[in-house]
């Protein structure tokens, strides 16, 4: 017979930051692979990096001046406890992919949080083909970096952003894609305007699939690869100086929208473009010198 157990004492630890990650071309969850680290803002130096759980999730802990609350004691968590907290205290989080699968983040969040992290100015609907619902909880995108290989059959449009006012990389700007009838999909140019953005291919137009028993029964369209559609793409940007390394999340999500010129005539509000099954749509300045796409940031003398 086992001697009856007498609890001495009940520890609770409080993870300050649990935040996940979300792939925006294909709404999949991305944990591994990726380095997050968080501090307090303005001191890098004392940055302390994340561990992944079972669930993708990075956790924080061990943050400087939050280590006392970590620890607490048995009804640490509850809501009376959350209740109680004193003012929150500014932590800077950055995100790096050591796969080279996506474009690096930051953002500042205030700690600890309850619950999963996200930033108030991230508002991304989920991909139609992510395996998650909203009710699984918020996620932050990583948009796709220039060198990325798609593992799915995904529609890319590549350009190479030039801010044509300075004559600089537009470096953060952020795309956005709309094909007839579908989703928007967004990505976004690294620190020197190359744009690798990764989409859903639309819904075939009148395609009759495989070889059905009644074909009379299907519309006779193109086949696949002789299907195209029509895109509009946007494009928002703010010239930022000096180029930051590690765009913020909140700052780039909210750029203004910016003209892009389709030739050397005049910049437009939104560029209308072809895209075509199996084939990257490659975005540049017609008769402009070499093969950049120029843009304007809103209000500039073009």
């Amino acid at each position: 017979m086992r001697p009856p157990i007498h609890v001495m004492e009940r520890l609770s630890r409080i993870a300050p930051l649990g935040v996940r990650f979300l792939d925006e071309a294909t709404g999949a969850l991305v944990g591994d692979g990726l380095q997050v680290s968080a501090f307090p803002v303005g001191l890098p130096a004392a940055r302390r990096a994340s561990v992944v759980n079972r669930s993708g999730v990075h956790v924080l802990m061990d943050l400087p001046g939050l280590r006392d609350l970590e620890y607490a004691d048995g009804d640490a968590g509850d809501d009376a406890w959350w209740a109680a907290l004193p003012a929150r205290r500014p932590y800077t989080v950055e995100v790096r992919d050591t796969q080279g699968r996506f474009l690096p983040w930051a953002f500042r969040a205030e700690l600890p949080h309850r619950g999963l992290f996200v930033p108030d100015c991230v508002s991304s609907p989920l991909s139609p083909v992510s395996p998650l619902s909203p009710a699984d909880g918020p996620a932050v995108p990583l948009f796709s970096a220039p060198a990325r290989q798609a593992a799915v059959p995904l529609a890319v449009l590549r350009a190479e952003l030039w801010d044509i006012e300075a004559r600089v990389p537009a470096a953060w700007t952020l795309v956005e894609v709309t094909p007839p009838g579908g989703g928007t999909a967004r990505g976004m140019a690294d620190e020197l305007g190359r744009l690798a953005l990764f989409f859903q291919y639309p819904e075939p137009e009148d395609f009759m699939p495989g070889s059905p028993a009644d074909a009379s029964s299907f519309p006779a369209g193109p086949p696949l690869l002789e299907q195209k559609w029509s895109l509009q793409v946007r494009f928002h940007y703010a010239r930022r100086t000096p180029v930051p390394e590690l765009p913020d999340v909140c700052l780039t999500l909210s750029q203004p929208p910016a003209g892009v010129w389709k030739d050397t005539g005049s910049p437009l509000e939104l560029l209308e473009s072809t895209l075509r099954y199996g084939q990257e749509l490659v975005l540049r300045t017609q008769d402009a010198p070499g093969s950049r796409l120029w843009i304007t940031p809103t209000g500039s003398t073009p």
